[in-house]
């Protein structure tokens, strides 16, 4: 432990004697701050600002702050070689003012900072007003500031008051020398700019003085000698031709020769002549005033007035010319009119004066023209025609064109009709023979007046009008034609048609009378009859009431079924309604039997179990058919059934058929019962009596 000890303090000891005595000597050194002299400092405008510092060591570092207490730098450089460095600085301040330059240099602590100050940035040289020429074009071409002997990227700016209140224009040179600003309208009348220049780096110069322009130039007028204005009529547009202009004169056509109506304009495509269209300017002679706008100009002044000629009329039409034809209603009225030109509008009046347009068209092709109208009048009249032809107004109307009143169809010849009177059911008919294909047919219940009963349009030589039905009696019917283009003929002297037939009556050989027991429908079966026929069964021959009726569906029988005719035999009476017929007669009574008993049944075929108290008496009957009801009596007439059953088989039974009744002691107190059997379509048989056993 000793031996550790003296070993430290002989350590101690040796740095005591080797490092210096003073407590500074831990301390870093300052690194030697720049000399003011080595600063300069550029204040750019527009561009960024430099700061440029000699007599550095390679290594070094600048630092460039705004203030002399400030840690955030504004800028920074390292020296690459010995000798300088220059920093880029964004913007210092468009005002002159001070930063504050430190330099740091290898293995030392950054120097103090130096106090530099920097100018102001520099304005522009103002731009010589003498050299600036201004053009100041007319409306649609934009005036021009020229401004001479400028460097790249120098901006023009072009005011309207030396204070720069309102920017006209800019641009900036692309190239050294003269630069134009385009403006899109700097005022009609005479007046001045005020321009400035921002060369590159330096802020913008003030503007000139006043640069003066000169008003906008009118262009000269036109000389009414060269303009040929044509009048057309409606439908065909007016013209102004306007000869000798150059490519982009504008023309202007007006009403009057101070304000008005701007009527039409256009604009030369080519040197020469220019055609104004106008959609009218009117029917009477008048005047029309004329500018011109040339390129770079204002619009002239109008001409004195260039006179034109009113609408000319077209020819009137020539009555030989004209053909009319008043057909009946259904079929067009027509005015034809022969050798027009094509376009010609042709127009047909009721009046000579005023009045309504009956009809018009429009020429496709030269020749002959018809104007089709639904319908002039059935009676005989005039009408009052006229032509618009091309580029002239409407000629006078006609003197009157006479046409002829509507023609009748010729009447129907009443041998040519048949009319047939069918029974409710089916339609009557009326048939018309020698028609036209399209002649229309009408069907009338009296010579005059009455209401049409039917209607038909033939679609061949001949035709058939159905009506539903014309009347049960005989009578007439009168008949019209429609022709086509003629009016509707005079009714045909009546056509007599008779009265509705009935239906032959039917046969008493050909009908069966089936009285069938209740619970099973009667029958009456009809023989020999016509598919549609329909049966009627009544239960009197006069009067009464239908029991019964029915329609054959196919030829041969028919069976009508009745619920019950009635137990005791009498008559029943029959009709028969044949299609387009009506009902026939009644037969004479058909006579019917009175409904038939089920045959008894034998004592043999019965057999009677009497069994002792407590156990069911049995009764079996035998040689039963399917369905067979059999009832058990103990009293030979009247009593009460004391026993009841119905017939029925298995599969493996279909020959012989028993039943067997069962019944109480109590019920079966007598020593005779007494059985009845009610067969299929038959009333219940009398009772047979059968003996129980002891």
């Amino acid at each position: 432990m000793k031996k550790l000890l003296s070993k430290v303090l002989g350590v101690l000891l040796f740095i005591s004697m080797v490092l210096p005595s003073s407590s500074t000597a831990f301390a870093a050194k300052l690194s030697n701050p720049p000399v003011d002299t080595n600063i300069t400092i550029t204040n750019n405008a527009g561009a960024p600002d430099t700061l440029n510092v000699t007599g550095l060591a390679k290594g070094d570092i600048v630092i460039v702050y705004s203030s002399a207490t400030g840690k955030k730098s504004i800028g920074t450089g390292t020296v690459k070689v010995t000798g300088d460095v220059k920093i880029s600085i964004k913007q210092i301040g468009s005002s002159a003012g001070n930063v504050y330059v430190s330099v740091k240099s290898t293995g030392l602590l950054e120097s103090n900072k130096i106090k530099k100050p920097y100018d102001a940035e520099a304005k522009s040289i103002p731009l010589d007003p003498k050299g600036i020429v201004v053009t100041n074009n007319a409306a649609g071409t934009k005036d021009t500031v020229v401004v001479p002997g400028l460097a790249i990227g120098d901006i023009i700016k072009v005011y309207s008051t030396s204070t720069a209140e309102v920017l006209l224009g800019t641009a900036t040179a692309k190239t050294d020398g003269d630069l134009t600003v385009s403006i899109d309208q700097i005022g009609a009348e005479a007046g001045n700019v005020y321009v400035s220049v921002t060369s590159k780096t330096l802020l913008e110069s003030d503007t000139t003085s006043a640069v003066t322009y000169l008003a906008e130039v009118k262009s000269t007028p036109l000389d009414p000698s060269g303009i040929v204005v044509t009048n057309n009529a409606a439908g065909t547009a007016d013209t102004v031709v306007v000869l000798g202009l150059a490519i982009g004169d504008i023309i202007n056509v007006y009403s009057t020769a101070i304000g008005g109506d701007l009527l039409g304009n256009g604009t030369a495509k080519s040197d020469g002549d220019l055609t104004v269209s106008i959609p009218q300017i009117g029917s009477e002679a008048g005047n029309v005033y004329v500018t011109v706008t040339s390129k770079t100009l204002t619009e002239s002044d109008r001409t004195t007035g260039v006179a034109y000629d009113a609408e000319v009329k077209s020819v009137a039409l020539d009555l030989a010319s004209i053909v009319v034809t008043n057909n009946a209603a259904g079929t067009s009225d027509t005015v034809v009119v022969k050798k027009l030109a094509i376009g010609d509008i042709v127009n047909v009046y009721s009046t000579s004066i005023a009045g309504d347009i009956l009809g018009t068209a429009t020429a496709k092709v030269a020749g002959d023209l018809t104007v089709s109208i639904p319908q002039i009048g059935s009676e005989a009249g005039t009408v009052y025609v006229t032509v618009t032809s091309k580029a002239l107004i409407e000629s006078d109307r006609t003197k009157a064109i006479a046409y002829a009143a509507e023609a009748k169809s010729t009447p129907l010849d009443p041998a040519a009709i048949v009319v047939t009177n069918n029974a409710v059911g089916t339609p009557d008919t009326v048939v018309v023979q020698n028609l036209y294909i399209g002649d229309i047919v009408k069907v009338y219940s009296a010579a005059i007046g009455g209401v049409v009963i039917g209607t038909s349009t033939a679609t061949a030589s001949g035709l058939t009008v159905s009506i539903k039905q014309i009347g049960v009696t005989s009578g007439n019917v009168y008949v019209s034609v429609i022709r086509k283009a003629f009016l509707e003929s005079d009714r045909t002297t009546a056509v007599a048609y008779t009265a509705e037939a009935k239906s032959i009556p039917l046969y008493k050989s050909d009908i069966v009378v089936s009285n069938n027991a209740a619970g099973i429908a009667d029958t009456v079966v009809v023989r020999n009859l016509d598919i549609g026929d329909i049966v009627k069964v009544y239960s009197s021959a006069i009067s009464g009431i239908v029991i019964g009726t029915a329609t054959e569906k196919v030829l041969g029988d028919l069976t009508v079924s009745i619920k019950q005719i009635g137990a005791i035999g009498g008559n029943i009476y029959i009709s028969v309604t044949r299609e387009a017929f009506l009902e026939s007669d009644r037969t004479s009574g058909v006579p019917y039997d009175s409904e038939a008993k089920s045959a008894p049944l034998y004592d043999r075929n019965i057999v009677v179990i009497n069994n002792s108290n407590g156990v069911l008496d049995r009764v079996l009957i035998q040689n039963l058919a399917i369905g067979d009801i059999v009832k058990v009596y103990s009293m030979a007439k009247g009593g009460p059934i004391i026993g009841k059953g119905i017939a029925i088989t298995t599969k493996a039974d279909i020959v012989r058929v028993d039943l067997i009744v069962s019944i109480t002691q109590t019920k079966a107190a007598s020593r005779d019962i007494y059985v009845s059997v009610t067969r299929k379509k038959f009333l219940e048989s009398d009772r047979t009596l059968a003996i129980k056993s002891i």
